[in-house]
């Protein structure tokens, strides 16, 4: 099975963690078509990249929308959708883990991708891969947002 694109970008950005940037890692050594994959993201990183460094002249009016929703994502401004997104991540912690366990995984003034983050982190250590992606579409589901592979969630 191929890896996610929110799974290999999070490998490209060295935030997959140890056990799972072996495995994709053991994978990309056997599978052309997601090393392709890599190399486009990691195309895009540096385009990125190189236009923030520089003065892009016109940006298109489709990345330019997702460029701005991305900035407002970062800078907290999705008020609603980020109380939201952390309530469904808070309701799945207590429902596998407990209560006290939003305590440990919460930090004070996280934002909410950073919840969702650090509790996908543990859903992937103690429910396995598989589950921890279900938990994770599961608190996606319905809300406006486009993860970090760039494709919308129902």
């Amino acid at each position: 099975m191929h890896p996610s694109n929110a799974r290999l970008l999070a490998y490209c950005d060295a935030e997959a963690g140890a056990e799972q940037s072996r495995r994709i890692a053991g994978h990309l050594s056997r599978c052309e078509k997601c090393r392709g994959r890599v190399r486009e993201i990691r195309g895009e990183k540096d385009e990125l990249s190189a236009s923030a460094a520089s003065e892009a002249p016109a940006t298109p009016p489709g990345l330019a929308a997702v460029l701005s929703a991305m900035e407002a994502w970062r800078k907290g401004r999705a008020g609603g959708l980020a109380s939201e997104l952390k309530r469904r991540v808070r309701s799945e912690i207590e429902t596998y883990f407990g209560s006290p366990a939003i305590l440990v995984i919460e930090r004070p003034g996280a934002r909410a991708e950073e919840l969702l983050g650090r509790a996908s982190g543990m859903f992937e250590v103690f429910l396995g891969p598989d589950a921890a992606d279900a938990v994770r579409e599961d608190v996606l589901r319905g809300l406006d947002w486009a993860g970090p592979d760039g494709e919308k969630r129902p």
